[in-house]
């Protein structure tokens, strides 16, 4: 049996909180790396192209927001998603600054797997959770995220 898991009435006194999202997010990151890599598609590109198969024709701007990334690694998720032929930029007629990001069908073919592979992970994580469970977590990470948001400009 996990260590972690031979006492876990006792889990919110011995980790951290930023501790077990910070594990967590190192999970995701090799389980992603692992299920993606036969599509040619990347750690960072995955959430780009699946925001894009749902909000196709946003900003970088509005991509960087959204993933919580700052401007220039979006540009250069962009830059390798165009090189592969995954998307194309449309510069703003009025504001040639702005680029909007539109899915190729090469990048729209990359929706299903990379909902199976969020549907996957979703499931390993809340295995066991009942379904109030599992959306009371979503909840409360939602909750602690906008927290955060709410402290950034006072860093």
């Amino acid at each position: 049996m996990n260590q972690y898991r031979q006492n876990e009435k006792d889990v919110p006194n011995c980790f951290s909180i930023g501790k077990l999202v910070s594990v967590l997010h190192r999970r995701a990151q090799a389980f992603y790396t692992r299920y993606l890599k036969e599509y040619d598609i990347s750690l960072a590109e995955y959430p780009v192209l699946f925001m894009l198969s749902t909000h196709d024709g946003v900003t970088q701007d509005e991509i960087a927001w959204d993933q919580g990334m700052d401007k220039a690694a979006v540009a250069r998720v962009i830059k390798s998603l165009e090189a592969k032929g995954m998307v194309t930029r449309r510069k703003d007629s009025s504001d040639r600054r702005c680029n909007y990001v539109f899915l190729t069908e090469k990048g729209r073919s990359t929706h299903e797997p990379i909902s199976k592979a969020k549907a996957y992970w979703n499931s390993v994580i809340t295995e066991g959770m009942t379904k109030e469970e599992s959306d009371s977590l979503a909840r409360l990470l939602k909750a602690a995220l906008d927290n955060v948001y709410g402290h950034e400009d006072g860093e």
